[in-house]
């Protein structure tokens, strides 16, 4: 639920909403019309948390998920695999454990048991935190959204420019 309370959003002096009151329920519907200028962007990121609004208060349970209209993405030759589970920050993980997945090839016995040390720590950590739920609940999402297969493991740079939103999605 999302809980809007005599909202006022400022850009500068200039005043784009005053005293907004709303509620959103769990399964509501909702859509943002304005002219250009009019704070649509500015409020979805006050109600994101990712800005403060000038006056009012913005109350959520649960989290509210913010995609920018023009996402910023650092590393093009990411996966679009690895970029849904960078959401959840469960990529970093992954990263690592393909890096201690390297260092078990070693032909050093005692840096190849530290390896597979390592690698089953992460592993676990990766359970813990629902990474193999979280790799097949993102094959659904991306096939729900009309994305085949391979784009999850094609690199984003690879991608068209529809294909890159909807990874975003």
């Amino acid at each position: 639920m999302l809980t809007v309370t005599d909202l006022e959003l400022r850009v500068g002096a200039r005043l784009l909403m005053d005293e907004v009151s709303f509620r959103v329920d769990r399964g509501d519907k909702v859509g943002l019309v304005g002219r250009n200028g009019a704070g649509k962007t500015t409020l979805t990121k006050v109600l994101a948390g990712r800005t403060q609004p000038t006056a009012g208060t913005v109350t959520a349970s649960g989290r509210i998920g913010y995609l920018p209209q023009d996402p910023k993405v650092d590393d093009m030759e990411q996966s679009g695999r690895d970029r849904i589970l960078s959401a959840r920050d469960l990529d970093q993980t992954i990263r690592r454990m393909r890096a201690a997945e390297e260092g078990m090839a070693s032909d050093d016995d005692a840096q190849r048991q530290k390896a597979m040390d390592r690698y089953s720590r992460l592993g676990a950590e990766f359970e813990a935190r629902g990474g193999y739920a979280a790799e097949s609940e993102a094959a659904r999402i991306t096939s729900n959204l009309g994305l085949p297969d391979r784009v999850l493991d094609q690199p984003l740079h690879t991608l068209s420019g529809g294909q890159r939103r909807r990874v975003e999605l």
